[in-house]
């Protein structure tokens, strides 16, 4: 089952053309690029302190040590006791009456309490620090508004390892049962093969979760290869959540001679979307933009759908959704 209602989404695309990333940042696709690179996806306690050493002490320039104060093996001389209490009585209090707080260096030194205002500035230029990268480290599917277009997913010999796999499971397509659906064939991926192997994997997930800025694992809704023939189309939709949490679903083009388009609808009901190449995949969250494919007059295209979630507590689609093809 599908649901219609609205959602904001980037432009990825050039209108009515082919797959382009002109209207985001170079960056966007480059971070998505290669999500399943890397290696093949086949295949103590602390030293004790020495009598006589202190704890360290802040500075301008960063931690130093304090000299040690205690002498004859740890005992402190009756001068240095008399010494000790003065620098007590002259230590500031921990907030002067109308000045800034300051903040305690619980460290001992010779048994005084440091006060120290490096600290506290140390302190806010941290949360500064932290403030600013996030902003810096916003995800690129949140900076595009929930639709995401990356190119070159695999590298060129998994890419053919998995397009020549996919070509063995053509005698097991069945005609689906979705509403939305018209015309389009499929079948579940078994856990056991390959496809399966090379999409579902914690290599993978690390990179959609940086891509999207969120934790997510391997879903366990099957995989599915689909096949548009002509004649087949895919209406206006949004994906329905099977999760309790929205999972992100993944679209992978793995042949597309097609002269259909994948089109979606931006924050402003605008329409936008272009033609899917090989090796390419796309990224959207369940229950967020409406899109679909455009009606196939000539050529076919076909896919790899899959999906990752934050969470494996399902909802009631979650077994409708089994029940897909005949």
């Amino acid at each position: 089952r599908r649901r219609r209602p609205g959602g904001a989404a980037a432009i990825f695309f050039r209108s009515g053309g082919r797959a382009s990333s002109s209207n985001a940042s170079s960056a966007t696709t480059a971070s998505a690029s290669n999500a399943a690179g890397g290696d093949p996806w086949w295949k103590p306690p602390a030293t004790p302190r020495a009598a006589g050493a202190t704890e360290p002490r802040a500075g301008a320039g960063g931690l130093s040590r304090s000299a040690p104060r205690a002498t004859g093996g740890g005992v402190v001389s009756g001068a240095s006791e008399r010494s000790g209490a003065a620098e007590r009585r002259r230590a500031p209090p921990l907030a002067a009456p109308g000045g800034p707080s300051r903040v305690a260096d619980y460290t001992r030194s010779g048994g005084s309490l440091q006060i120290t205002r490096e600290l506290l500035q140390r302190a806010r230029r941290a949360r500064a620090d932290r403030s600013r990268r996030t902003r810096q480290e916003e995800s690129v599917f949140s900076r595009s508004g929930g639709f995401v277009y990356a190119r070159d997913f695999f590298s060129p010999d998994d890419f053919r390892v998995v397009r020549e796999a996919c070509e063995t499971l053509r005698a097991s397509l069945a005609t689906e049962r979705r509403a939305c659906a018209k015309q389009r064939l499929g079948v579940m991926i078994p856990r056991e093969h390959v496809v399966h192997r090379a999409f579902m994997n914690q290599t993978v997930a690390d990179r959609i979760s940086r891509l999207v800025g969120k934790d997510l694992q391997p879903a366990d809704v099957p995989v599915e290869f689909r096949v548009y023939p002509p004649g087949s189309a895919m209406d206006w939709h949004q994906d329905v959540a099977l999760y309790t949490e929205p999972q992100y679903e993944l679209v992978f083009t793995l042949d597309n001679t097609s002269d259909s388009q994948t089109q979606w609808q931006d924050g402003e009901g605008a329409r936008r979307g272009g033609w899917t190449e090989p090796n390419s995949v796309i990224v959207v969250r369940a229950e967020s933009v409406i899109h679909r494919v455009t009606p196939i007059t000539k050529g076919e295209r076909s896919i790899v759908k899959f999906a990752f979630t934050s969470t494996l507590e399902k909802t009631r689609e979650y077994y409708e959704n089994l029940q897909t093809y005949d």
